[in-house]
């Protein structure tokens, strides 16, 4: 009998495009209705997720949870505003956040006082939305941050730390990582530091510790998040997106359901050939 015919290969999968990260979201307190619906316009259309609240009480648990990119706040709102903005900048998974409050600008002593309590900018009514658009763009889409170095090869130490990170060994991560971010002395030294926080992250959530996976993610996804997609030869951007989904998962879990996160899910970081400059790039990046 002829020997039968080998069966046919199966065709290799075709590779999947990498998976988008949510719309980032934008915290706005407007009680005044065309206020509110001209911020959900604005951030909508600009790629963002709007998240309206009507008191300074709900403006603090939405920065609290949802860890927006942005957070906007009308003086006029009735309540407790100062606190609620002193409360977002005194806590160390918050105060990252950027405020811009706004009022009337016949009120100085108003936009003085929300400069006081922690605002970051405290700026006229009718200066807000002018510059609204350009705001929610320039907080929702970054432009990234080609930090001295960022085109170099890793460090020995930071490319030792990275394989502990991808064995799991996020302790030891943190190990090789902090003594390479001391060692750095240009901007990028961010890249360690943002990568061994988000490993720490993962190391608290290993051992049950809900609260210190936030901070910690809360402090190393925003070092990580406009840098170049691709650092030193790491792939930040597909990092940063599958690091930024656990926090999210995180978070909406809490604490009391932190043991369901999807572990297989933790990512490896994937070590690729830096990028050529982009011709957006400034000059003093490019060397």
């Amino acid at each position: 009998m002829p020997e039968p015919l080998p069966a046919a290969p199966h065709p290799a999968p075709a590779p999947q495009p990498p998976e988008e990260s949510p719309p980032a979201p934008v915290v706005v307190l407007a009680p005044d209705l065309f206020f509110a619906t001209r911020f959900a316009d604005v951030i909508t259309r600009q790629g963002g997720e709007p998240v309206l609240v009507e008191t300074p009480a709900a403006f603090v648990e939405a920065v609290d949870y949802h860890f927006p990119v942005l957070a906007i706040l009308d003086l006029n709102s009735e309540g407790d505003w100062q606190g609620a903005i002193t409360r977002c900048k005194i806590r160390p998974h918050t105060r990252g956040v950027p405020i811009y409050a706004f009022g009337s600008h016949v009120e100085a002593a108003t936009l003085a006082a929300a400069r006081r309590a922690g605002a970051d900018h405290a700026w006229a009514r009718s200066r807000m939305m002018e510059e609204l658009p350009d705001l929610v763009a320039r907080h929702l889409h970054p432009p990234v941050r080609y930090v001295t170095g960022w085109d170099a090869p890793l460090s020995e130490q930071a490319r030792a730390g990275i394989v502990e990170f991808n064995h799991g060994a996020y302790y030891e991560q943190h190990e090789l990582l902090e003594a390479a971010w001391m060692a750095e002395t240009r901007p990028v030294r961010d890249l360690y530091q943002g990568i061994l926080q988000v490993g720490v992250a993962f190391h608290h959530i290993e051992q049950g510790n809900w609260a210190g996976a936030i901070k910690m993610f809360r402090r190393g996804l925003p070092r990580l998040r406009d840098l170049p997609p691709v650092c030193q030869g790491v792939d930040v951007a597909s990092l940063y997106r599958a690091a930024e989904r656990i926090h999210r998962q995180v978070t909406a879990l809490g604490p009391d359901r932190l043991h369901e996160v999807d572990r297989t899910a933790f990512p490896r970081i994937r070590l690729v050939e830096p990028h050529e400059p982009r011709a957006d790039a400034p000059d003093n990046a490019r060397t």
